[in-house]
């Protein structure tokens, strides 16, 4: 079963929640959390991480960017799906650094939630999708979703994961290696001849730059137009 977390001071949005979490799931098949500040919902993570956090950003007590940042401490390989909501579009970009999966901006349609929620589930399923490489001539799986970047290296890749601190390394090529990333998910960016990028570890951008913590990738100039655009997308 599902859990969902909803952090919201004004207790009319929690109740609208539950009932589009009810026409979305049905009864029975979700356990809802309501909490009325991020203390509230720091406090719980004690007991458990929910699958899913709807997370207002003004809020006194704790505001939704604290209490995210303490989801990330015990999230670390951030399987829980964050999404923002906020009535104020100009302030969503800073917490791009805390990988949301997307914002809703208030006021918003039962249909958003449902186009959000279609989302997460897709992005549930492919999450388990993995990819084989050959490493020291032996066929290895890794989950897609924890490769962080890909480096083209002269004959070889190197493959930074989430889950280790050394790279992997395997003989292949960007131009064939990358279509596999794109088949498997949408999350990756190409980014420049030697580079590709996963979404959802990007910390911040510019028109020149991205950066997944302190690593910092250049987007050239081919892939630029393209790359600031679907980046975007996400604000």
């Amino acid at each position: 079963m599902i859990t969902i977390a909803i952090v919201d001071d004004d207790y009319k949005m929690l109740a609208k929640f539950s009932e589009i979490l009810g026409r979305y799931y049905g009864t029975g098949n979700v356990i809802q959390q309501d909490y009325v500040n991020g203390l509230e919902f720091v406090n719980s993570l004690s007991e458990g991480l929910p699958n899913i956090v709807f997370m207002d950003i003004e809020m006194d007590v704790m505001n939704g960017r604290e209490a995210i940042e303490k989801l990330r401490e015990k999230d670390r390989n951030e399987n829980t799906f964050v999404v923002f909501i906020s009535s104020h579009t100009d302030k969503l970009a800073p917490f791009f650094s805390l990988h949301p999966f997307d914002f809703l901006v208030k006021p918003f349609s039962d249909k958003e939630v449902f186009a959000v929620l279609d989302k997460i589930k897709e992005h549930m399923k492919k999450d388990r999708k993995t990819i084989t490489l050959i490493i020291d001539r032996k066929e290895v799986n890794i989950p897609v979703s924890d490769v962080k970047w890909v480096q083209s290296l002269a004959h070889r890749l190197e493959i930074k994961t989430c889950t280790s601190e050394e790279p992997l390394y395997c003989y292949e090529k960007l131009n064939t290696f990358y279509p596999k990333l794109e088949a498997a998910s949408d999350d990756f960016l190409r980014i420049h001849a030697s580079f590709a990028v996963n979404k959802r570890y990007i910390t911040r951008f510019t028109q020149k730059e991205i950066y997944v913590n302190d690593q910092v990738f250049t987007i050239s100039l081919k892939f630029r137009a393209e790359v600031i655009m679907k980046l975007h997308e996400r604000l």
